[in-house]
């Protein structure tokens, strides 16, 4: 039997995190209309066929996107006060096929072969065990589904180990930020088959990024403190933007990927 701790710990630093900004993200146009989204949405290729699950959904973004595309869409999220927020706009916007429940992106709560398309959007660097979400994902696709995910990546190793810390540091519910070399193997692992993937290319305002998450001054110091110690080489590797001899942004790398259930 596996050892559930890690993940339990996990899972409540992350509710606890996003519930507490929960109104931000729901008024987040990064989280709402950024650039990844309609990449997703093409390689989704949604049709009224569909029965979708959004896992970590958070204000439902996605899921909302979804909706008038697909014959039902589920978002699926730990934090009920995000998805408070998604509830309240689909009510707003009508959306009649679009429900969303309390659940784990490690152990969805749904039988075997329940959905034709599944995305995850923006989440799965929150993730301590993504194999297991890649495992469950897998499970609940019937045979010829897709996964749909969206997430920020690592340019190499050496720059995962330094941004690690440097987005735990902003975001304790931080996991990691994968390679796409590590993606690939974990995808494959679960036995999805890789069809496609691009790289969709964000500037996050640092003064935006540290509020957005409810950073204190002193946070904030150690952030920069954290990015003023790399050299003028390795800040550029990490995507650190200075001006005036100062941090102003920093520049990342959203891979969409499209995996197929043969």
């Amino acid at each position: 039997m596996p050892n559930n701790t890690n993940s339990d710990n996990a899972n409540s630093a992350s509710r606890e995190y996003f519930n507490a900004n929960a109104r931000k993200y729901a008024a987040s146009e990064v989280h709402r209309h950024g650039p990844s989204l309609p990449v997703l949405l093409a390689y989704a290729a949604p049709t009224p066929q569909d029965r979708a699950l959004d896992v970590a959904t958070g204000t439902g973004n996605t899921a909302h996107a979804l909706s008038p595309q697909v014959g039902k869409v589920v978002g699926l999220d730990l934090a009920e006060g995000m998805l408070a927020h998604a509830r309240q706009r689909a009510q707003d916007d009508g959306q009649t096929n679009a429900s969303f429940m309390v659940g784990s992106a490690e152990e969805i709560p749904f039988p075997d072969a329940s959905f034709t398309l599944v995305t995850s959007r923006h989440a799965p660097h929150h993730f301590l065990h993504l194999d297991r979400f890649l495992a469950e994902a897998f499970r609940v696709l019937k045979g010829g589904g897709r996964l749909v995910i969206a997430d920020q990546i690592s340019p190499t190793p050496a720059v995962q180990l330094w941004m690690d810390k440097y987005q735990t540091m902003r975001d304790p519910s931080h996991h990691t930020q994968r390679t796409v070399e590590a993606w690939q193997e974990l995808a494959q692992a679960a036995g999805f088959v890789w069809t496609q993937h691009t790289l969709v290319p964000y500037r996050l305002d640092f003064a935006w990024w540290t509020a957005q998450s409810g950073c204190t001054p002193e946070t904030v110091e150690r952030l920069r403190a954290h990015a003023d110690a790399l050299s003028e080489a390795e800040q550029q590797a990490a995507g650190l933007e200075y001006g005036g001899g100062e941090l102003v942004a920093h520049h990342e790398q959203m891979m969409v990927v499209r995996l197929e259930k043969r």
